[in-house]
């Protein structure tokens, strides 16, 4: 029996999954409930060795995720909020499977990507957007500090400069400079973007899945290590481990023995 959910929706087509946050008249802004779907679907698609990619985007044309919901927050400051943050569902949770996905994951940016959208978007793999997009960090104009994205995003390879920018001028980005400042890969004309992260999604959904999850594996184990010789001895032992564990591994070679 399906599962019932309220705030995501999910599609398949073959290799590629789509999951999309549903709360278009909230401008798809994240509130607890619907961080928990998001969670417990990321789970399910964990095991479902018929999907290679995952999307994630947003209902509508107006955003992909216009940040947490606010009329979960506090009105004031000056008081103990007196609750224990770590036993509630928080944005940076989903990051945080996003980040460590066996799959490929792709960000399809449709609209507004604001707050905790940014916090969703920077641990994906890839990411796309529509010529419309926006991206911004309105958290100093509302009081209170992006701190997820101040622990993750001097961690991407953004430049310092441009992730202050973000972060002091709670100004927003067009696509051109979320492109050139390597938030995201793509972009593409709005009408053309969700057929353009399917196709996207496809190509890479026809490799070897195996091979895929060790690419991200090593690539992510590579980026912690302390030293480039490190990093390379860690890569090598990936490849070694994924040539047992692959019975197709370097199946691409053979046409070169002949």
């Amino acid at each position: 029996m399906p599962t019932e959910r309220k705030y995501i929706l999910v599609e398949k087509r073959g290799a590629v999954a789509r999951i999309t946050i549903n709360r278009p008249d909230k401008r798809n802004a994240l509130s607890r409930d619907t961080i928990r779907e998001m969670l417990a679907v990321f789970e399910e698609l964990r095991s479902d060795d018929s999907i290679a990619v995952v999307l994630t985007t947003g209902a509508g044309d107006i955003s992909y995720c216009a940040g947490r919901d606010l009329s979960e927050f506090p009105t004031e400051g000056g008081k103990n909020r007196g609750t224990d943050r770590r036993a509630e569902p928080r944005a940076y949770h989903v990051a945080e499977v996003i980040r460590t996905f066996p799959k490929v994951t792709i960000a399809v940016v449709n609209g507004y990507c604001l707050g905790a959208g940014i916090t969703l978007l920077l641990p994906h793999d890839l990411a796309i957007a529509s010529d419309k997009a926006q991206f911004g960090l309105p958290e100093i104009m509302r009081g209170f500090l992006p701190y997820p994205i101040v622990a993750t995003i001097f961690r991407t390879l953004i430049p310092t400069k441009y992730a202050f920018e973000l972060i002091l001028t709670g100004k927003n980005w067009d696509a051109k400079k979320s492109l050139a400042a390597g938030l995201i890969n793509r972009v593409v004309p709005h009408d053309q973007l969700q057929d353009a992260a399917w196709q996207w999604g496809e190509e890479i959904g026809r490799f070897d899945k195996t091979t895929l999850k060790y690419c991200k594996m090593a690539a992510h184990a590579s980026m912690e290590a302390a030293s480039v010789p490190a990093a390379a001895e860690i890569a090598w032992l990936m490849q070694e481990e994924h040539s047992l564990v692959n019975p197709r591994a370097y199946a691409g070679t053979k046409e070169f023995h002949k």
